[in-house]
């Protein structure tokens, strides 16, 4: 992992300002840049007042869902005489998906603010954030963030001296992708095997413990301190397109394209500016062919749809995908649509947690098939079923693994029909396979 690129002139870097700054790691050079005051003016709020300003501001869950952050944290009833928790979820496991590992590298104190104002707004005493077990040095800036923060007394039993109680400690995972599943997450947290649990009842009702709990990701958190500072008009008014998607949104990117990396852009920005000029386009003497922009579980888009694309929740939908967690894997004419599609459909089965049959079974044989076709021994039939296979893994188990599975195989037949065609009737492996194998 190395240093974030400059930010381009057409982003509006609010949470990358700061990446790449050394100084910006630690409490002081956090303090420095302004850090800790929005917590500071939040303790003297009421949790209601704060609740409010996030629902008026219009920020919606990043993690991929897009639920409306303040509606959620409005379910929790601080004062019911139960423990409530707020969960911080920094698994961030979706292949094509790196942007909340590159906030808490770089500015883990804006994260630890988040959390800190949301725990007291839904009234939790005890924050957990769980990050993913191989993100070693996420691990060691936010263990140290954190630290910095209880020697300081912004954390504790006196919070930033205003009597508040806010405790914070990070959780490290061990390598599941399904703990990114929100009860998945809850029960890893609590010693369990991390299945995803049956809902209802829903975290608000029953979550960590049995108890109250909010689950939200990094990237939502983070953005809370400049909400609070700034207002919810100021939020509200970065919005190129619906007025349902605002503020800014970070994404991803990476496969077949000149400049990989994390970038920042208000909602509703043009996806194939976004591409062609942020990004750089495609690599000398190739020719983009598809992209995945919202992580491997979302639609893939031609390039005409994605040229076409607003980068908002609706914007995305409207081209047949979805925004998802804002991972961007972009594919050219060099790659086999086939051999991608089997290596995700490889991914969501060896993740499986295997409860579902439907899951277990379905993930299992739609990428034995893939496979098969992959390397020639496939046949009309098996597009069918493959169809067949993802109607019945859809909608039909406890979370979505299975679906995220059935997602890009349905959309990759759809939209890239002529490449599996061309391999069953060829009999042929695709030349770039044949070079590496």
């Amino acid at each position: 992992m190395g240093y974030p690129h400059k930010s381009h002139p057409r982003e509006t870097p609010l949470l990358t300002r700061y990446f790449g700054e050394e100084e910006a790691r630690t409490l002081d050079g956090w303090k420095k840049r302004g850090g800790y005051q929005a917590l500071e003016k939040a303790l003297v709020m009421t949790p209601a007042e704060i609740v409010d300003i996030v629902k008026e501001s219009g920020l919606r869950g990043r993690g991929g869902a897009g639920f409306p952050t303040g509606m959620k944290w409005s379910f929790m009833k601080p004062g019911d005489g139960k423990p409530h928790y707020l969960c911080c979820n920094a698994d961030e496991s979706e292949p094509g998906t790196f942007k909340d590992r590159e906030v808490m590298r770089w500015t883990p104190h804006a994260l630890v603010e988040g959390c800190a104002i949301g725990a007291y707004a839904i009234g939790a005493e005890t924050t957990y954030i769980y990050i993913r077990g191989e993100f070693t040095e996420p691990l060691i800036w936010m263990d140290r963030a954190i630290r910095e923060a209880y020697d300081a007394g912004i954390l504790g039993a006196n919070a930033m001296g205003t009597g508040k109680r806010i405790e914070m400690y990070v959780h490290k995972g061990a390598g599941a992708y399904i703990c990114g599943e929100e009860t998945a997450l809850m029960n890893s947290l609590e010693g369990q095997r991390g299945n995803p649990r049956i809902k209802p009842p829903f975290p608000a009702v029953s979550g960590v413990f049995g108890q109250p709990t909010t689950i939200n990701n990094v990237e939502t958190l983070a953005a809370v301190p400049e909400i609070i500072m700034k207002g919810a008009a100021w939020y509200k008014s970065m919005s190129l397109s619906n007025l349902k998607s605002t503020g800014t949104k970070l994404y991803s990117v990476c496969g077949n394209i000149r400049y990989p990396g994390t970038y920042e852009v208000e909602m509703g920005f043009p996806f194939g500016e976004f591409l062609h000029e942020l990004c750089g386009g495609a690599l000398d003497g190739r020719k983009l062919k598809a992209v995945i922009p919202g992580g491997a579980s979302v639609p893939i888009q031609t390039m005409a749809e994605a040229d076409a694309t607003l980068m908002d929740y609706e914007g995305f939908v409207a081209q047949g995908s979805m925004l998802g967690s804002g991972g961007v894997i972009v594919i050219d004419d060099k790659q086999s649509m086939v051999r991608v599609i089997a290596r995700l459909a490889r991914f969501f089965a060896h993740e499986s947690c295997a409860q579902c049959t439907q899951c277990r079974e379905g993930t299992a044989w739609t990428t034995k098939i893939l496979e098969r076709i992959r390397d020639g021994q496939g046949t009309m039939e098996d597009l069918d079923t493959l169809l067949d296979l993802a109607d019945l893994m859809t909608g039909t188990t406890i979370c979505v693994l299975s679906d995220s599975c059935a997602v890009p195989v349905v959309s990759g037949i759809k939209k890239f029909r002529a490449e599996f065609e061309a391999l069953i009737h060829g009999k042929r492996v695709h030349p770039v396979l044949s070079a590496v194998a």
